[in-house]
């Protein structure tokens, strides 16, 4: 079943632009990643994504992310809430 993550790691729109560019996730979209989306609120960027399963999420992280969040400076921890989705629609 899917998931759905909203993640704040306390990145600004400039740390968060620097690794939206790095990942490239318009061209090279990671394995399981379904939907990206982001907001900035009171200077802090938050993410919502929805992956196929928690695993591809963590892979990500682990593997893709991690190495990108050491390169801009940004906090390595993340506050994190994870939903499993009784429903999703994508038309």
């Amino acid at each position: 079943m899917a998931v759905l993550r909203i993640v704040s790691r306390g990145m600004d729109r400039k740390t968060y632009s620097a690794a939206r560019a790095m990942l490239d996730i318009d061209r090279r979209h990671p394995l399981g990643l379904i939907m990206h989306g982001a907001i900035e609120e009171d200077g802090v960027m938050r993410v919502a994504q929805i992956w196929d399963s928690i695993e591809y999420a963590e892979r990500f992280d682990e593997s893709i992310l991690k190495p990108v969040i050491q390169a801009v400076g940004a906090a390595p921890t993340a506050e994190i809430l994870t939903f499993e989705l009784e429903d999703l629609v994508t038309p």
